[in-house]
């Protein structure tokens, strides 16, 4: 990860000269499957992002964003995004980032490119809906250890007193070759999401509940096929000293565990995710006229 992180940050930080808003974070989480479809409760995996925004106009911003999520993997994309008084409609070009399995014998690809599309609809003060999707395109030639990423999540929120309330679908997947067998890993979350806020107060807490729904699968009735749920709670804080800087830090753990195939012992450990990270405004940047 650290040879990741720090060519694509010397490529962002550059950028910072002219950005308003930067965003980095690291995160870990114990739901991902190992190759082999297994899930190892003590041996978290670890990732981290940096994301900078440049507003290229009065209604269009531009952001570049490096991602090494702990469950899926490596992601570099630069998305466009353009707003009105109640639409955003944003898109633009995605590279899958040094992906393969596990396998030190297979060859890592240094760019899978795909494509970031996205919309919002959004009357101000009392309803959001989100439609947002990263995929990889499909490649010319297919080999062992090739591993290609898709995202994507359709939700909706509505404000009450001091609260915003999202009802959200999102799903991370993974497809991988092996030995000439196609793999598919995922995580699908169906989850209520909540942030409290309260007008000049530094702090805002989330809390979440979620049905999540990790999937192992080879092909029908292959017996290495895993699906597992989890009941997951999720909390979070932000705290904004000042109106151009933040700390937040985010957390979800599996209340409860279940097979969704054939049954499975030893699904009593408990899962999780974390992430800490930092939001800055760097000055006023340049608008394009």
């Amino acid at each position: 990860m650290k040879k990741l992180l720090v060519p694509i940050l010397l490529i962002l930080l550059p950028l910072s000269i002219f950005s308003t808003d930067m965003d980095f974070s690291v995160s870990t989480s114990t739901f991902a499957f190992d190759d082999d479809g297994d899930l190892h409760a003590w041996e978290p995996s670890f990732g981290g992002k940096a994301s900078i925004t440049d507003k290229l106009g009065s209604r269009l911003d531009g952001t570049i964003t490096f991602e090494r999520d702990a469950v899926n993997g490596n992601t570099l994309s630069a998305r466009g995004t353009y707003r009105t008084s109640f639409l955003e409609i944003s898109a633009g070009p995605s590279f899958g980032v040094l992906n393969s399995t596990e396998d030190d014998d297979d060859v890592s690809m240094l760019f899978q490119p795909g494509l970031t599309l996205g919309f919002s609809v959004i009357i101000p003060g009392k309803l959001i809906v989100r439609a947002d999707s990263d995929f990889a395109l499909p490649p010319a030639t297919y080999g062992d250890g090739q591993v290609y990423l898709q995202r994507g999540e359709l939700s909706t929120g509505f404000y009450l007193p001091n609260i915003l309330c999202t009802v959200k679908i999102s799903q991370r997947s993974s497809v991988s070759i092996n030995d000439g067998t196609t793999c598919t890993k995922s995580i699908t979350d169906y989850g209520v999401y909540s942030e409290a806020f309260s007008k000049g107060a530094p702090f805002r807490i989330d809390v979440d509940f979620i049905y999540r729904v990790v999937d192992y699968y080879v092909m029908a009735d292959d017996p290495a096929n895993r699906k597992y749920a989890h009941l997951v709670l999720g909390g979070g804080a932000t705290w904004a000293p000042k109106t151009d800087f933040n700390l937040y830090i985010k957390g979800a753990g599996s209340l409860y565990t279940f097979s969704l195939l054939d049954h499975v012992n030893d699904l009593d450990d408990f899962f999780f995710d974390l992430t800490v990270g930092m939001r800055m405004t760097v000055g006023s940047p340049p608008t394009l006229e």
